[in-house]
């Protein structure tokens, strides 16, 4: 899966992998819900916190999907021109407006003299760091960059395949040393300051680029054996989510002596995004959502369950893009009456839900503006229903198909 948007079907058509429409609509509500959780509630929240630590899985599960998705179509090869013009056309333009806009928003609670706006804007741009989502387009234009390269190092013959095994165990143990480099370091000067972008850096996510990439070389045996061992894939999801939250709540409450001891560790590190701790959890999340996609696609049909599906999945870009200045308007406005009328929990959901709703209408009108491909990455937005129903593989609704036949 990725969360971008793809470039018009080619020639040779790989199959649509009907999981993706699921693990993607729900891998965006929680995006959206981290999002929520962290503008509504104080920084210093433990039970927030607590919810964050199991939701940020999400930056983890969308490298590796849009890995698995590109090595999924172009498993065969591809041309490396055609392939960095279409995706840098897709995603360049909606990046770069964006950040404008958001460079803009930031401006009305921040003011700042014109020139040093300016300056404002350039790091932005070269840096992802507009608003708190952005770093993504940043990471997958890199991913971009390098997908030729990564796609010979994985290699898709027989040969190849017998050290995909290594590969991830190599990834694997980098992705522990990147987390715990990131999470656990003091650094000073210049490594300091390049810390602050660590995010927004391709290198950061070796490990799930690799497992995603090397998953669209197995898809099959990756399907039959998420099928064929249900109880695993729950009780490895059980057990890294009650591992992750327990070393959450050591940090936060600082062994057993309280939160304000020795030590405490703030909720908001505390359940920072790059941890040790969270490599086996985002595993087990990927895996148990891949596995309710794969039963979700084996039994899909027309009803409105399936629609609503779709529309998600079509829609689901442009979400992204939108949902944060929606949140940053709910947070200035109707989440304080909420704070005042209902419990904490109940004013999340309704953020949540609001947001979702809001950022679909949203993301509806703009697919119907001039500015469609610029705001949204969808191209067909002006032409008749029947030829944007002609979609791309992020979101072309199909019949079950195996996962080596037919669109991805």
């Amino acid at each position: 899966m990725t969360a971008l948007p793809a470039p018009p079907a080619r020639a040779s058509r790989p199959g649509h992998i009907g999981a993706v429409d699921l693990v993607r609509v729900l891998t965006f509500t929680a995006v959206i819900a981290v999002h929520v959780v962290a503008a509504v509630n104080p920084s210093g929240s433990i039970p927030a916190g607590g919810a964050l630590m199991l939701l940020h899985f999400t930056r983890e599960v969308f490298f590796a999907l849009t890995a698995f998705v590109l090595v999924h179509r172009y498993r065969n090869g591809l041309r490396a021109g055609p392939f960095w013009r279409r995706r840098f056309l897709l995603v360049g333009p909606p990046y770069v407006a964006w950040s404008v806009l958001y460079s803009g928003l930031a401006l009305i609670t921040a003011p700042l003299p014109s020139s040093a706006a300016l300056a404002q804007l350039i790091r932005n741009l070269l840096t992802g760091t507009a608003w708190y989502h952005l770093y993504f387009l940043v990471v997958a234009m890199q991913f971009y960059l390098l997908f030729p390269l990564f796609l010979r190092l994985l290699g898709g013959s027989a040969e190849h395949r017998g050290r995909h095994g290594w590969l991830l165990a190599i990834s694997a143990v980098l992705q522990v040393g990147i987390d715990a480099g990131v999470h656990f370091a003091h650094p000073s000067g210049i490594a300091a300051e390049l810390a602050h972008y660590s995010g927004s850096f391709v290198g950061s996510y070796v490990f799930y680029l690799v497992l995603g990439g090397v998953a669209a070389l197995h898809a099959e045996q990756v399907q039959s054996w998420v099928r064929g061992h249900p109880a695993i894939v729950l009780v490895a999801f059980v057990l890294t989510g009650a591992a992750a939250e327990g070393y959450y709540l050591r940090s936060v409450l600082g062994g057993s002596l309280g939160p304000g001891s020795p030590g405490h560790v703030p909720p908001l590190r505390a359940s920072a995004v790059f941890q040790p701790v969270m490599v086996p959890w985002c595993v087990a999340v990927m895996t148990a959502l891949f596995a309710l996609g794969v039963t979700w696609a084996a039994r899909r049909g027309t009803g409105p369950g399936s629609r609503a599906v779709e529309i998600g999945s079509e829609h689901s870009f442009g979400v992204f893009l939108v949902h944060p200045m929606v949140v940053w308007a709910l947070t200035h406005g109707p989440s304080e009456w909420l704070s005042r009328h209902v419990s904490a929990l109940g004013a999340n959901v309704i953020i949540l839900a609001a947001t979702v709703v809001v950022s679909l209408l949203v993301v509806e009108v703009l697919r119907h503006s001039p500015l469609s491909l610029v705001l949204t990455g969808k191209p067909c937005s002006l032409r008749p229903r029947a030829v944007c129903s002609s979609r791309s593989e992020s979101s072309a609704p199909a019949p079950p198909v195996r996962l080596d036949a037919g669109r991805t």
